[in-house]
């Protein structure tokens, strides 16, 4: 049988307190009671030495009040046994067999039964300075119930104080023992709680002690264990994306050929329609999707073992005419803030096309007033900007705003992470592929609210990977 943890410590607590405090007990009710014979003996020590060396008779009346300081009977009997006086005239002493103590060896030893009464009895000699030719016996008789009574006085409080002590330690212990296993009951459930994967910090205790320490390391594992999990996670999504990668972009590289196929055909039979705006944008779009899966099918992955010169404000505008058609469809605004001069830097102008392209639909699809909105106003118009500036003697930053409501909070810590998304129809690769095409030019990608709006904020290095400066300068 498994005994619970606050038995296990209150049982054997009590359990000592107890035989403490009742050897306590029964120690002090033995001096007591030693205690009481002894004074009752000394008392009569002191009453048989008083009366030797008396100098009145020893009548019944002095008898009497002897009696009524004592609380004992006396019955004073002269050498051939005759009754001298007495307290009780009813009590017939026993005739000396054997020579009787002295007042100073006197003890109170014996019972006996007179009636319905029971009385310790002790014999002395009695021989008084004005009669020392007289030897006399005094007998004493004092009550066993008042000797009871006396012993229940000193005893019983002994008695009542230690059952008290015992009450007092019983729920002492059971408090401590509570105080002691109700923490390590709530660490068992967090632990509980961790192996069936629930890895939220439990609250700490308010005691400063081994149990809070102990509950801040289960915190401290459950958070470890936590991130292991989301790394396991992502793990496998990138390894059911690898697999996926190949099959996928087969196939969508040959749709995508034959639409170009069909769309160039269709331009050398009707040659007016190359100067179709909508069908160059189709064109270049689809050019982008080719290069897309052919780098996938090439296994790139978005890593490049070498960078060339590009014009990023020209990636940028490019990018911004290819969206302009998506974002007139949705009725976004789409504004891009002119550089003073172009800027160039070391990079991969397919996969920094990707990036770009990646932030600005994502804007898109957020600046969209939803209609069932009440706050939206008909008049309200979805507007995205698009800024890119030199930040720094060493970097460059591009900036992708939107009026969109944001990300969801559901997905805020993990939006950069691969299959994550909101949407109902959104693969939740789109920031993923843009956080690793920036960790690959070695830069950085961050979100923010800013004036309620979304802003998507990416630095790339103005280096090439030989930490060699890249100038600004015309791209044209």
């Amino acid at each position: 049988m498994r005994w619970p943890l606050r038995y296990q410590i209150l049982i054997p607590m009590v359990g000592i307190m107890v035989c403490a405090i009742v050897s306590v007990t029964l120690w002090h009710a033995y001096l007591s009671t030693s205690q009481i014979k002894l004074q009752i003996r000394d008392q009569f020590r002191q009453i048989a030495h008083t009366l030797n060396d008396a100098t009145f008779p020893l009548t019944a009346a002095v008898l009497n009040q002897t009696k009524g300081l004592s609380g004992a009977d006396f019955v004073l009997v002269g050498q051939n046994g005759e009754i001298l006086s007495s307290t009780r005239p009813d009590f017939v002493p026993q005739a000396v067999t054997q020579e009787p103590p002295e007042w100073n060896e006197l003890q109170i030893s014996d019972v006996i039964q007179t009636g319905d009464a029971h009385f310790f009895r002790a014999v002395v000699k009695i021989q008084q300075r004005a009669r020392a030719e007289d030897l006399r016996y005094l007998y004493i008789y004092y009550p066993v119930k008042e000797y009871r009574e006396a012993l229940s006085n000193a005893i019983y409080p002994s008695l009542l104080a230690g059952s008290i002590a015992l009450i007092v330690v019983a729920f002492l212990a059971t408090v401590i023992a509570a105080r002691v296993t109700r923490p390590l009951q709530r660490l068992d459930r967090k632990v509980a709680q961790i192996a069936h994967g629930d890895f939220q910090p439990m609250v700490q205790p308010v005691r400063d002690d081994e149990i809070r320490d102990l509950s801040i390391s289960i915190n401290q594992m459950a958070g470890l264990l936590g991130d292991y999990e989301d790394e396991i996670k992502r793990s496998e999504r990138l390894k059911t994306l690898g697999q996926l990668r190949g099959a996928i972009a087969h196939q969508l590289r040959n749709a995508v050929t034959g639409c170009r196929i069909a769309l160039d055909l269709h331009l050398r039979k009707n040659p007016e329609s190359q100067q179709d705006e909508t069908l160059q944008v189709a064109n270049r779009q689809l050019c982008l999707i080719e290069q897309y899966l052919q780098s996938f099918l090439e296994n790139k992955g978005g890593h490049f073992s070498s960078f060339t010169p590009v014009c990023l404000s020209e990636i940028v505008s490019r990018v911004v005419s290819l969206v302009m058609p998506t974002a007139r469809h949705f009725g976004i605004e789409l504004e891009q803030t002119e550089v003073a001069a172009a800027i160039s830097i070391q990079g991969d102008a397919e996969s920094l096309e990707q990036l770009i392209s990646n932030l600005i639909l994502n804007a898109i699809e957020a600046a969209v007033p939803v209609e069932s909105d009440q706050s939206t106003k008909p008049a309200d118009v979805g507007r995205v900007s698009i800024r890119l500036f030199q930040s720094s003697p060493e970097s460059v930053t591009l900036e992708v705003q939107d009026t969109g409501s944001g990300p969801d909070p559901a997905i805020v810590n993990k939006m950069f992470e691969p299959l994550v998304t909101a949407k109902k129809d959104g693969t939740g690769l789109g920031l993923f592929v843009a956080s690793e095409i920036v960790k690959n030019h070695g830069g950085q990608i961050r979100w923010e609210r800013r004036d309620q709006q979304t802003c998507f904020i990416v630095a790339l290095p103005l280096m090439n990977v030989e930490n060699e400066s890249v100038e600004i300068t015309d791209c044209g």
